[in-house]
């Protein structure tokens, strides 16, 4: 994991005139979560870059990247090239999956980057709510696979026995065959869950303006 920018969080922070605990406190999290935080021993959450975000005056994007986390997931050196993906639905605020209407053509739309077949885009629309600073964006997801070892530890679009489709981050359930599933604030909001299929996130860009 790259290690934050923390001299441009020192500098936003004087200029907003809080402390790094007085960040913590407005984010719900405790004085040494923070400092895992910005010394890059802990993940960043969506939900803790969105609110950071606001609380700072930027945007979840530069957020996201002084903390090392490329959001385009384009490598240095690669070339953005046209490449047009299925839109296959939309994310609410609350990370669900909902589908597009599959009675028309889908639509489709230009990633930049080369991605592997039977890949999939996906819209955050998060207007008016917690998570309004995602509104727009881009999460881009491979191809379904059946559920295995490999999707432990990854955010993936995952599909429950159920039917009910979700973005979150794929845990050991406690019971076999089951799963933990972590929502955008970094706990298990599903659990003993049994997911039936699992395309793992690819990249996620920045609404275009």
């Amino acid at each position: 994991m790259t290690k934050p920018d923390v001299d441009w969080f020192r500098r936003k922070l004087e200029e907003h005139r809080l402390s790094q605990s007085g960040l913590g406190r407005m984010l719900g999290i405790d004085k040494s979560s923070m400092s895992l935080l910005l010394a890059g021993k802990r993940k960043l959450t969506l939900t803790a870059a969105a609110d950071m975000a606001r609380i700072l005056g930027v945007t979840a994007t530069e957020v996201m990247e002084r903390f090392g986390v490329r959001v385009d997931g384009i490598r240095g050196g690669d070339e953005a090239t046209p490449q047009m993906l299925p839109f296959e639905g939309w994310i609410d605020e609350g990370a669900y999956v909902h589908t597009e209407n599959t009675s028309r053509r889908k639509r489709m739309l230009d990633v930049g980057v080369n991605i592997e077949a039977g890949a999939g885009a996906f819209q955050w629309r998060t207007p008016q709510s917690k998570m309004d600073v995602l509104d727009g964006w881009i999460v881009v997801s491979g191809a379904r696979r059946e559920a295995d070892e490999t999707m432990l530890g990854r955010g993936c679009v995952v599909g429950l026995k159920g039917g009910e489709m979700m973005l979150r981050l794929v845990r050991r359930g406690y019971t076999p065959g089951t799963h933990l599933l972590f929502g955008l604030m970094g706990t298990p909001d599903v659990t003993e869950a049994e997911v039936e299929w699992y395309a793992p996130v690819l990249m996620m860009k920045p609404a275009t303006t």
